[in-house]
């Protein structure tokens, strides 16, 4: 009888082993999925905001070289703020194919790109007695040769800034 009771013990045992081993690989399986999970969200952030960082700078270097092959005076950056300190028209960049080779040109609007919104704002520059940028605009003080240009790129809810100063430089 003894021998018969010490069966069912070692029986007993065996289930419960089982059942915390399967309890184990239940919680480790779950940890591993959600840290699968969580991987592949943070690679499509990283992925989403490398794109948005390139197309932000494409923009600035639109802008760029529009002032490169434009007079800064009659047709380049300095009419795109014909009053005040900013203007909330956006513009964004796009191929003038008249010309060979294309040259960039703004055209007014924001751009969307795939599920990205882009746009390019441009401010007024004041400076300082040391001809140093002030944070905020001072009409008196206004550098009519600088512009602050702000891309901004959107999607989701998230967003990408780059701001850069381009000067007349000619």
């Amino acid at each position: 009888m003894t021998s018969n009771i010490h069966q069912k013990f070692i029986k007993g045992i065996s289930t419960i082993e089982i059942l915390i081993v399967v309890a184990f690989i239940s919680i480790g399986l779950t940890s591993l999925l959600g840290v699968i999970s969580y991987s592949l969200r943070i690679s499509i952030l990283v992925k989403e905001t490398t794109q948005a960082n390139f197309m932000a700078q494409e923009a600035i270097e639109a802008v760029r070289n529009f002032r490169d092959g434009t007079s800064w005076n009659t047709n380049g950056l300095r009419d795109y703020i014909p009053t005040g300190a900013t203007t909330s028209n956006p513009y964004h960049p796009e191929l003038d194919a008249t010309f060979n080779p294309p040259k960039w040109k703004l055209v007014s609007g924001t751009e969307q790109i795939g599920s990205f919104t882009r746009k390019i704002v441009f401010e007024r520059v004041s400076r300082d007695g040391n001809y140093n940028i002030e944070q905020i605009y001072n009409q008196g003080n206004d550098n009519s040769d600088t512009r602050k240009v702000i891309v901004t790129i959107f999607w989701k809810d998230k967003e990408v800034k780059l701001v850069t100063y381009l000067t007349n430089w000619k």
